[in-house]
């Protein structure tokens, strides 16, 4: 084993403090623990020749590295590994430039998302990812699981908001990709291949990020029940084709919806009848979009409809999708998943989450993107569990084995890390997992950078 007390940084620190290992061991956000690691180092990088340094040493002596954002990963992807080194980039944390003219900003990877967000709004522009990590997670983390949000309908997942990177590659190699307009089409888009990599073919050190500005006029929210989720699906759909471009179609199913009156107090199950909930919005929407979305509503007979463009009562019901998790932790150690599937899948997908029987004392819900066929069927187990419960386990391989078989995927935002893995292959078949293996090879030939991840 390489004698950690080699590497030396120029502005960083190498810790090997017991105890600040055992916290990188693992990501405090996964759900199911695979184990906890026991690291070499965790190197707190603080400039681009930090991670240079890193990743040549980290070469030279085939250490697996792998890349910590803020270590929100539910998949599992950043935990450090044994005898590895964890290089934190959470102090790489500058916004470099805001452009507004050209619509762009430069930010090292470990700024927060709401962060830039928040600093970018003061000029009228906007950060479009927003996933539900959105205050804790980094871009950086962002851009390496090409996470999405309940927005991504309307302006993408990560990928469309990045237009370059500059990376590091396994030996220390620094490169710029991609630029600083919009269109790019020389050579090969490797932008676009870093984005969800999880940190398997180069260490994210900075990226040029695509600002928008903020949509004119007041956007248009509400929300709608309806009997069941084959009711809201057509709902769905008939605005999906409306031409009205919502950026947010928010599905809930029956248990999800017990759940938030539970916490809230509120009556969003109209007395019991309502059994599905749809959550929607309209930026910049059009003169007649309010009439239009009521009377696509009443012909896919929602029991309950309410629009407004009140900015406090907006918020309000946005919260309610926001306290989705929160409301089902309340029922326990909560096991979130994460698919996607075609459109008119979704009344059957519900029905199938619905059908599935448990011998233990867990409940599942079903919540999510319905305006892309994003869905997290989650499922509350015992908080004194020990593991994720066999018939619970088997649930969610039924979950993903439908998934799959309807031309679906069994990751849409979350990623794949190490607790999805086994499913890659059924997935994407020998023949593109080998060639994505050969492309791994030709970024990282020592296989260092976040081994037996993704692939």
């Amino acid at each position: 084993m390489a004698d950690i007390s080699e590497l030396s940084l120029t502005n960083g620190q190498v810790i090997t403090d017991p105890d600040v290992l055992k916290k990188f061991g693992k990501n405090d956000s996964t759900q199911e623990v695979v184990k906890v690691y026991q690291p070499l180092a965790v190197v707190e990088a603080q400039s681009i020749k930090d991670v240079q340094d890193t990743m040549k040493f980290a070469n030279a002596h085939k250490i697996p590295v792998t890349t910590w954002g803020a270590g929100s990963s539910i998949v599992n992807s950043s935990a450090g590994l044994d005898d590895g080194i964890v290089l934190n980039l959470s102090k790489m944390n500058k916004i470099l430039e805001i452009n507004i003219p050209n619509q762009y900003a430069i930010v090292e990877a470990g700024v927060i998302n709401a962060d830039l967000d928040k600093e970018v709004r003061k000029q009228g522009y906007f950060f479009a990812p927003d996933p539900g990590s959105k205050p804790i997670s980094s871009v950086g983390g962002n851009i390496a699981t090409n996470a999405g949000g309940m927005s991504s309908l309307k302006y993408g997942t990560t990928k469309q908001s990045v237009i370059g990177l500059q990376i590091v590659l396994a030996d220390g190699t620094l490169i710029d990709t991609g630029g600083k307009t919009f269109k790019n089409n020389v050579g090969y888009d490797l932008t676009d291949l870093l984005v969800g990599s999880e940190g398997t073919l180069a260490v994210i050190v900075s990226a040029t990020v695509k600002l928008l500005p903020i949509p004119f006029g007041k956007p248009v929210t509400g929300l709608a029940t309806f009997a069941n989720m084959a009711e809201l699906s057509v709902g769905v759909q008939k605005i999906s084709a409306s031409g009205l471009y919502p950026s947010m179609l928010e599905a809930l199913n029956d248990t999800s919806i017990e759940a938030l009156d539970r916490l809230e107090g509120s009556d969003l199950g109209n007395g019991g009848t309502a059994k599905a909930l749809l959550i929607f919005k309209l930026e910049g929407a059009p003169a007649g979009a309010v009439d239009a979305l009521k009377k696509i509503l009443d012909e896919a007979k929602a029991i309950h409809v309410s629009v407004t463009d009140d900015q406090e009562y907006s918020d309000n019901i946005i919260k309610i999708r926001q306290d989705y998790y929160k409301a089902e932790a309340a029922y326990g150690r909560l096991i979130v998943e994460d698919i996607a599937v075609p459109l008119s899948k979704l009344p059957e997908l519900a029905a199938f989450v619905a059908d599935l029987k448990f011998t233990t004392n867990v409940t599942a819900f079903l919540g999510g993107h319905a305006g892309d066929g994003n869905f997290h069927p989650n499922i509350a187990i015992p908080r004194d569990s020990d593991s994720v419960p066999a018939d619970v386990r088997e649930a969610i391989n039924k979950i993903f084995t439908y998934a799959q078989s309807v031309g679906g995927t069994i990751s849409a935002e979350h990623g794949i890390g190490e607790i999805k893995k086994q499913w890659v292959l059924p997935q994407l078949g020998q023949d593109l997992v080998d060639l994505q293996k050969k492309v791994k090879l030709a970024f990282d030939p020592n296989n260092i950078l976040n081994p037996g991840r993704k692939i």
